[in-house]
């Protein structure tokens, strides 16, 4: 009964933080094009984060099942807790860490300290896709981009009010890939059930009213310092790449694929100054999260 409770609890915990740190990169873009004003953004992730979790969430029980198979309840609540406090502490420091990253890398490293029998090719698999998506990403980005930039535009206002609309919707299927991918992931490792369901859908609506809200003017306007158009390629690449990952049931990061593709569309062009340490920093987040998950999720956690 205390493990049920705590599981519980670390779901709402995980899945407040989640949605309150993905929101900004979702509905920003829409918001510093003044299509959404804040609030409405704000409501528009919530719908996202919510379908996503309910109509694609539950695939990530496969996930959970290869990674970490007849896990007691116990060793999923030291998972979780030893996922947010990770998140937590990179956050304070300012080390872009991705929470699914550290949880994959947890789950598989309690795995292994447990004899639990993981599915090594699973693991290949998703370690595979989180190389392969960013380089993806970011080659998209910079054709598409390419193939943008060389075409006239005759009607200049039009062509705004193309780019709004496809943000809109960009907006609105990038908060969903991340409900169907990293919150399903999270309700899946406690066990995806009405109850863990539930919470993690009123999780969503205070964690994006109460966390998310304050930075998405700063992310919108962050995004169109790149031009509309890089903001949507870079939007469009990286919500494709993350409902693939949640299609065959692997977890991917939102943000590594849209950083990704921020970085392909920025070096798109010839003439344009891109300042590299931003981004290595982030590759540098990418490759440490995983790698000290799993070294607490072998040698910390049930100890």
């Amino acid at each position: 009964m205390v493990f049920e409770l705590l599981l519980i609890a670390l779901v709402f915990l995980a899945v407040m933080l989640v949605s309150g740190n993905n929101l900004s990169a979702c509905v920003g873009p829409a918001v510093g094009a003044r299509i959404l004003s804040k609030r409405a953004g704000a409501f528009l992730g919530v719908v996202g984060f919510t379908t996503g979790l309910l109509l694609q969430g539950w695939g990530m029980i496969n996930s959970i099942n290869s990674l970490i198979p007849n896990a007691t309840m116990q060793l999923q609540s030291e998972v979780l807790m030893a996922a947010i406090v990770v998140f937590v502490v990179a956050h304070l420091v300012r080390v872009p860490l991705s929470l699914s990253m550290s949880l994959v890398g947890l789950l598989v490293g309690a795995a292994l300290a447990h004899n639990l029998g993981l599915q090594a090719s699973y693991v290949f698999s998703v370690v595979a896709l989180w190389f392969i998506a960013p380089i993806a990403a970011a080659i998209v980005a910079f054709y598409l981009i390419r193939v943008i930039s060389r075409q006239k535009v005759r009607n200049i206002w039009r062509r705004i009010r193309f780019y709004k609309v496809l943000l809109l919707i960009l907006a609105f299927t990038s908060a969903y890939t991340t409900g169907a991918n990293t919150i399903g992931l999270i309700v899946a490792t406690a066990g995806f059930n009405i109850t863990t369901v539930l919470v993690a859908v009123s999780a969503v609506f205070i964690g994006v009213f109460c966390l998310g809200e304050g930075a998405i003017r700063r992310v919108g306007e962050e995004f169109y310092l790149m031009r509309y158009s890089n903001a949507t390629v870079a939007l469009a690449a990286s919500t494709i790449l993350v409902e693939v990952a949640s299609f065959l049931n692997i977890p991917l990061s939102n943000t590594q694929a849209t950083t990704a593709a921020v970085f392909g569309a920025g070096i798109s062009y010839k003439s344009k100054f891109l300042s590299l340490k931003p981004y290595l920093i982030i590759l540098g987040g990418w490759i440490v999260a995983p790698l000290l998950s799993f070294s607490i999720g072998y040698f910390l956690i049930s100890i």
